[in-house]
């Protein structure tokens, strides 16, 4: 079986032998050139554009690669690739009456040195989209996310970046973000408003006791991991119980609850102490009947109180 070359070189080989040109001193022969346009990882190339430099004379490579330029003066020629989202190159050569001469080329893609990062800003419990203004630090760059909390930032140099995001009534956050050259580095973004409750469900104590039961440990393990992911927040741990007994040993109670949740933050996650401010308000917050059982445990609870951001 004779190859795709084979058969390009014969017919070459007689569109040659048949072509001439009369010039004033007489019948000059033509020469030809031919060849292949591979990319990087020789995939051939189609549609690249082929020009003699100073001749006008061009041609295209079809979906195999192949082209070849007919009919030229024999002589020193350069011989220009293009085509867009590869590197153009510039090759000389040198032909001679009735000849025919295979040129080949690889041709690189040009590889971008910029991407970009886009995303979503919403609230962290409601997922509701927000309107915030979004920074890149290190380059000054500001954007503003739409009412669908959509945002993006076009052109970036590839790298690490520190992303801020600052939204009304809410606290500000900063994420590092990754941009690699030629892609979209895509980012959801939940933040915190300020004066917004977090309760912990399922943070259970011994019978009129502060210490924790071990089936509340999964929860506070949730609850320290987003403080780790969210360095920017500080909380108020609010201990609360049910109407149940008096009013002092309650107070007393839901502080050392809350203590006991703290400390456990601490101790086990290593949550920085300053940022966990325990307060307990004893039977003063029901968010239920305390005339129910129902509603005396839906009372006897912990939550997160997320702080105003310090000036």
């Amino acid at each position: 079986m004779k190859s795709f070359r084979f058969y390009v070189s014969l017919l070459t080989s007689c569109i040659i032998l048949s072509c001439a040109v009369f010039t004033t001193s007489g019948l000059v022969e033509v020469a030809s050139i031919y060849g292949f346009v591979n990319d990087e990882e020789f995939e051939p190339i189609g549609g690249v554009e082929i020009t003699v430099a100073g001749e006008g004379i061009k041609t295209y490579t079809n979906s195999a690669g192949y082209y070849i330029l007919d009919d030229l003066t024999p002589g020193d020629v350069s011989l220009i690739f293009t085509k867009p989202g590869f590197e153009s190159n510039t090759i000389s050569c040198k032909i001679e009456p009735g000849k025919k001469i295979e040129v080949d080329q690889v041709l690189k893609r040009i590889v971008k040195k910029e991407g970009g990062i886009r995303g979503i800003i919403a609230d962290y419990l409601t997922n509701e989209p927000l309107v915030a203004q979004v920074t890149i630090m290190e380059l000054n760059l500001t954007t503003t996310s739409d009412k669908n909390g959509y945002f993006e930032f076009e052109g970036v140099p590839a790298g690490v970046y520190l992303l801020k995001v600052q939204a009304l009534n809410y606290v500000t956050s900063q994420t590092d973000v990754e941009v690699q050259a030629g892609k979209f580095t895509d980012k959801m973004i939940r933040i915190f408003q300020e004066g917004s409750i977090i309760t912990l469900r399922g943070v259970e104590f011994e019978f009129n006791s502060a210490k924790l039961k071990p089936e509340s440990y999964p929860v506070l393990d949730e609850a320290a991991r987003i403080l780790t992911m969210h360095p920017e927040i500080d909380v108020e741990i609010q201990g609360h119980t049910d109407d149940i007994g008096s009013d002092e040993y309650n107070l007393k109670l839901s502080q050392k609850r809350a203590e006991a949740v703290r400390n456990y933050l601490v101790d086990v996650h290593m949550i920085e102490p300053v940022r966990l401010i325990p307060v307990g308000y004893g039977e003063k917050k029901p968010i239920a009947d305390n005339s129910t059982e129902e509603g005396r445990q839906k009372n006897r609870r912990v939550e997160f109180l997320i702080l105003k951001e310090k000036e």
